[in-house]
């Protein structure tokens, strides 16, 4: 039986319980967060689906344990989740989203009998709910909610915006802002020229990053490359991407056949070379209703490419050195014209704020668990 030893002269052990359904925002800073934690902490990671974060995890040598949940009912992943706590003792558990918040901490108390010593547990708030909860979800959000102020101990808050709208539901004092990180050596590594760069490398190439669903708001940015292609005062030949996929995919396509613009704007769907894309782009346009911290918005700025972006979230303090990039009037016309301005002026040199490095957000994220354990 392994004897525990003073929990601060030894690596802390630490299980993350993730979806890992699918590879968006949420999953690419929970693994650039593990991958950081990787040399000073003992990770265990459970992820409820097999795909790019598993296999990225298991290329970086971080155990991971497959809980499908396509194949298992809630009750016996609970049960996995329990014999795993029980098994490897972490001294921090930490969860992500609602069904893993509410699993996850319900399978702590319980491992915790007879013994009766929770492991402490944190969350993270990636973002804001994307959607209205109707039915049943509004039993799993009051069920979220009830784990949130009740069951853990810390919520980590990914924007100071979003950390206002988690104190409305849960205690002020369990709150931490730490923002999510980037690791810009690594992300300047990866760059390569892309396929639409070397084809028309003198044109202005423009690019919407992220899935193709209601939030992100791709039918506005269509509508703003029309505008601009339209407009007279546009003398650059401009080119736009929109790079994801997502449920809206063959509506916005037909949104685009529908105003002829086929030629102008293209659809390249899921991409691997995700750095490459912002690299050779202009210009990112991030138009959603409301956003935490964006991955994409971060490597943007690490990679030195200028982001227009809606004035909300996260977003509002990442640019805060850049205000003319922020856009308070959230329509195609607002966007249109904040990029109209944007390209008649010479290129603007933009850069990350260290705080927003991989290595801050790591460092912060390992002395809340220190001082949770202790």
């Amino acid at each position: 039986m392994r004897e525990k030893l003073p929990i601060l002269n030894r690596p802390l052990r630490v299980m993350h319980i993730i979806s890992g359904d699918l590879w968006a925002g949420a999953e690419s800073q929970a693994f650039t967060l593990l991958k950081h934690l990787h040399a000073n902490t003992i990770l265990h990671v459970i992820l409820m689906n097999d795909g790019e974060l598993c296999r990225r995890l298991q290329g970086l040598n971080i155990p991971v344990t497959l809980i499908l949940e396509s194949e298992l009912s809630s009750v016996k992943i609970l049960t996995h989740l329990i014999t795993i706590i029980r098994t490897f003792k972490p001294d921090i558990l930490h969860t992500h989203r609602q069904k893993e918040n509410i699993l996850g901490n319900l399978a702590n108390v319980i491992a915790s009998f007879p013994l009766k010593k929770r492991t402490p547990s944190v969350r993270t708030a990636h973002g804001a709910p994307e959607f209205q909860p109707t039915g049943k979800q509004k039993v799993q959000v009051w069920m979220d909610n009830f784990v949130g102020k009740y069951l853990q101990q810390a919520i980590i808050s990914v924007s100071t915006d979003l950390s206002q709208k988690l104190e409305l539901i849960f205690p002020s004092h369990k709150i931490r802002v730490i923002q999510n990180g980037v690791d810009s050596t690594s992300l300047k590594s990866e760059v390569t020229t892309t396929e639409f760069r070397s084809a028309a490398p003198d044109h202005v190439h423009i690019g919407i990053i992220g899935r193709i669903e209601p939030v992100k708001r791709v039918d506005l940015f269509i509508d703003m490359a029309a505008i601009l292609v339209k407009s007279h005062g546009m003398t650059q030949l401009l080119h736009f991407h929109i790079i994801g996929e997502g449920s809206l995919r063959s509506e916005m396509e037909k949104k685009v056949g529908g105003l002829n613009l086929n030629d102008r704007i293209h659809f390249l769907g899921h991409r691997e070379d995700v750095a490459s894309c912002i690299d050779s782009l202009d210009v990112i346009v991030m138009c959603s209703d409301h956003e935490g911290t964006p991955m994409t918005a971060l490597e943007a700025m690490a990679l030195g490419t200028p982001l227009v972006a809606h004035k909300v979230g996260g977003l509002v303090e990442i640019l805060q050195d850049y205000p003319k990039l922020l856009v308070a009037n959230h329509s195609s016309a607002g966007y249109a014209a904040a990029l109209q301005n944007l390209l008649s002026e010479k290129k603007l040199n933009v850069a990350l704020n260290p705080i927003y490095e991989a290595t801050t957000n790591a460092g912060r994220t390992l002395d809340l668990y220190k001082t949770l354990a202790a």
